[in-house]
């Protein structure tokens, strides 16, 4: 075959019999393949480095309770939850003596393990968990201290008389009677009661426990207050109360309204449940330091659990999802 036949082939067929042009394009190529793997893999990093990430940083956030109630005022806010928002915020301020003081406690606690030097616990935390309170040491404490009237005392009174957890409700006893969970020995901690003397704490018995839940169970239900529960359940009221107001027809708002109780209740759960369970094995094994950063990763555990159930069962909904105390 002829030179200028094969030039005229190459031509009608667009390719070019050149060994340089060749390999020139060959080497583009690659340089685009190469960016292209590169690219998509510094992505998948970026993505898997923020993954992993995201739980420790949300259980760091978390575990200081202050920051964990203002992260979720913007959106209340900008869901419309105004009175939720307001009641969150007073809760931040009222208890923010006691949130410094569990703070402190932590630090010292940690620092005490960072340089071997000694430090004096409250009440052994492996043996012994204290009950919850919801006034204790804060703004609302000291203002009620501060009673003097007759009628403001006993006002006073039968208010502490509500401040209990679920260990010592009917669901505690129920619960103690199943699990055959049972009260040791007592002793007296460095924790203080609502009238300022010193706390009872007292032993933790159980047989047969697989896994400690057992006792996990017991020391969740010693750290759930019920007013804290129901804070948390009246902060979900003025969500309901907007869901039974959307819709065409009664039908529809019915729907709405009945579907966002199930959001509610799912919410109070995933919180209480993770931030007991969490800060209770968290106690248990590392002290007050234990202590908090375990109810930061219960409570994202929590929540996340509660997303979930709500994702696979409930009609979706774009609303704050989750509110943490």
């Amino acid at each position: 075959m002829s030179v200028e036949n094969l030039k005229s082939q190459n031509q009608n067929t667009g390719f070019s019999a050149n060994p340089v042009t060749v390999v020139q394009e060959v080497v583009k190529q690659k340089q685009a393949v190469n960016r292209a793997v590169n690219n998509l893999l510094d992505d998948t990093f970026e993505k898997v480095t923020e993954a992993a990430a995201a739980p420790v940083e949300k259980t760091l956030l978390n575990s200081v309770a202050p920051v964990r109630r203002v992260i979720s005022l913007p959106d209340m806010v900008n869901q419309g939850d105004i009175a939720a928002a307001a009641g969150l915020g007073a809760l931040t301020v009222v208890s923010l003596p006691e949130d410094c003081r569990d703070l402190r406690d932590a630090y010292r606690h940690s620092k005490s393990v960072i340089t071997r030097s000694r430090y004096s616990n409250a009440y052994n935390y492996r043996k012994y968990q204290h009950d919850f309170s919801f006034f204790r040491g804060t703004l609302l404490h000291e203002l009620m201290k501060k009673a003097k009237s007759p009628k403001m005392k006993k006002f006073v009174y039968n208010i502490y008389s509500l401040d209990k957890t679920l260990y010592n409700t009917w669901f505690g006893t129920l619960t103690k009677k199943i699990l055959g969970i049972k009260d040791g020995k007592k002793v007296l901690s460095k924790i203080k009661n609502l009238d300022g003397t010193q706390q009872y704490v007292r032993q933790i018995v159980v047989k047969r426990d697989f896994l400690g839940i057992k006792d996990l169970t017991a020391r969740a239900l010693k750290r759930t207050s019920i007013l804290g529960l129901g804070f948390m359940a009246s902060l979900e009221v003025p969500r309901i109360i907007r869901q039974f107001k959307k819709g065409e027809n009664k039908e529809e708002k019915l729907k709405s309204g009945f579907s966002q109780i199930g959001r509610g209740i799912l919410n109070v759960l995933g919180v209480s449940i993770g931030m007991g369970y969490g800060g209770a094995w968290g106690a248990k094994k590392f002290g007050a330091f234990g202590s908090l950063i375990g109810m930061g990763a219960g409570l994202f555990a929590g929540c996340g659990a509660s997303n979930l159930i709500k994702r696979l069962v409930l009609p979706k909904e774009n609303l704050v999802e989750t509110t943490a105390v």
